[in-house]
């Protein structure tokens, strides 16, 4: 440690204190009478839904930019807070009885991790992850060699979910040789597993009263064998099984929730209708899963707009946000009466005066449309997918704060700087001042561009523009309908 860092690491230090510090008070006499109140069995269920809570936001960590995401920090940290509340109370109880503390739950985890770790703290060497997780396991198998009894299923929690615990038996397992040498032995089980569940299920199908309860549990031991063969190709696939139901899940829930949108639409409630019309929208759902959004994006000026004409014409459909908001903001509008409350006015050219030498007036702007924007922009996008595999979505200011991160590329319109003041003076009555300070409130082009799939030169004439744009399609093979 340098001694510049000395103070930065003393604070953090004290700030971990005062967390401990702060449990400690709670479960204090006079502290809080709920946190006073729990035991470690009543913490079971919030150290399972905390540690879930995590998992709902490393879902939407795909890629390490995606940290970068204001929304994404927020939700991770606390995340990450409340469920080592979870470890802190656990060991606050612990120490009141005498047994230990959060600072021998710390020890005991360092002087595993160095133990456990030789190719790091010791004389050994790995030069791969797989082999320094060996190393791992070597170290723990002579651990647990001395105790009786013990099995390299020892390791596995008993209350872990039964995929999840499916996944860890067979990383067990295999470790020691008991595993198929390749795909074919796993696949022909799929297949014997699954004709004697189905046996068993014509059994119950045909069962006598009496006969019905014996068979069923056969039926359902039967399903635990397929089902943990499944989990077993999964294995050999290095697919995580709980991951990818839990993938399915959501998938299934995002399509329901679409067939309920479009039947309140037409005001029926899933009782109130039928299997042919429900499977009518369902399978609008899963074309909307198909669907591939592009953002259009580049500085003011740039062209997008002209950009974008050229990709209609070319059979790309476009959402363009400002047009969206157009209409929000007309009398009658969603979003008039907020904007009147809040500036007086609505027009655009105004609105502009305003927020740009108000920072703050900005951001009650951007509260105010860009949730309506982004609703209105879902139904447009619900509508396209029916008919279109691909769209374009216009929206500069939208794309650059990340409020729509699944785009499956993003395509910048860049322009010099001089053409891009010349447009927009002759097309917006503004002034240079405030044109320049638009200007300064965007992303710097090498912002915008390093997350680019495609970067168009814009460069004032439209024929080389649009053949940009159209040896860009062919190069996709994206087939316009």
């Amino acid at each position: 440690m340098t001694p510049s860092q000395t103070p930065q690491k003393e604070a953090q230090l004290k700030e971990l204190s005062q967390l401990i510090q702060t449990v400690h008070q709670l479960r204090a006499p006079n502290g809080c009478p709920w946190d006073r109140a729990q035991t470690h069995q009543s913490l079971r269920q919030y150290l399972i839904e905390e540690a879930y809570e995590v998992l709902d936001v490393l879902d939407q960590i795909i890629e390490p930019q995606d940290l970068k995401k204001e929304k994404i920090q927020a939700s991770f940290r606390e995340e990450l807070g409340d469920l080592f509340l979870q470890v802190l109370l656990h060991s606050e109880m612990t120490s009141e009885v005498g047994a230990f503390d959060i600072y021998d739950v710390a020890q005991s985890l360092n002087q595993k991790l160095i133990r456990r770790h030789p190719h790091v703290f010791g004389d050994s060497k790995v030069e791969s992850a797989d082999r320094a997780l060996q190393s791992w396991e070597k170290e723990k198998a002579k651990e647990k060699a001395t105790q009786l009894d013990a099995s390299i299923l020892d390791g596995v929690p008993r209350g872990l979910p039964s995929l999840q615990k499916a996944a860890r038996v067979l990383e067990k397992v295999t470790k020691v040789g008991f595993q198929w040498n390749d795909m074919q032995g796993p696949l022909e089980k799929i297949n014997e597993e699954l004709l004697e569940f189905q046996t068993e299920v014509l059994q119950l199908d045909r069962a006598l009263p009496d006969q019905k309860e014996s068979i069923r549990k056969k039926v359902e031991g039967e399903l635990g064998d397929l089902l943990f063969t499944l989990c077993n190709v999964a294995y050999l696939l290095k697919i995580n099984p709980e991951d990818s139901l839990r993938g399915t899940l959501e998938r299934f829930g995002n399509r329901f929730r679409h067939v309920e949108r479009k039947l309140k639409e037409r005001g029926k409630t899933p009782e109130q209708s039928n299997l042919p019309e429900m499977d009518q929208y369902w399978d609008e759902a899963k074309k909307i899963e198909r669907l591939q959004i592009w953002g259009l994006t580049g500085g003011i000026g740039a062209g997008k707009s002209t950009a974008g004409k050229f990709f209609e014409e070319l059979g790309i459909p476009i959402i363009d946000s400002d047009k969206i908001a157009q209409d929000l903001r007309k009398e009658g509008g969603l979003a008039y009466a907020p904007l009147i409350q809040r500036f007086n006015t609505a027009d655009k050219t105004e609105l502009k005066k305003i927020i740009f030498n108000d920072p703050q007036a900005r951001k009650d702007l951007e509260k105010i449309l860009h949730p309506l924007i982004q609703i209105e922009s879902e139904k447009l996008i619900r509508a396209l997918a029916i008919q279109h595999r691909i769209i374009l979505y216009e929206a500069t200011l939208l794309v650059e704060t990340g409020r729509f991160r699944d785009f499956d590329g993003l395509i910048v319109i860049e322009a010099p700087a001089s053409i891009r003041r010349d447009r927009v003076l002759a097309r917006d009555p503004i002034s240079p001042t405030l044109f320049q300070s638009i200007l300064d409130s965007q992303a710097s082009d090498q912002d915008r561009n390093k997350n680019a799939d495609l970067i168009i030169k814009n460069l004032g004439t439209t024929d080389g523009l649009k053949s940009q744009i159209q040896n860009f399609i062919e190069k996709q093979g994206w087939n316009i309908p």
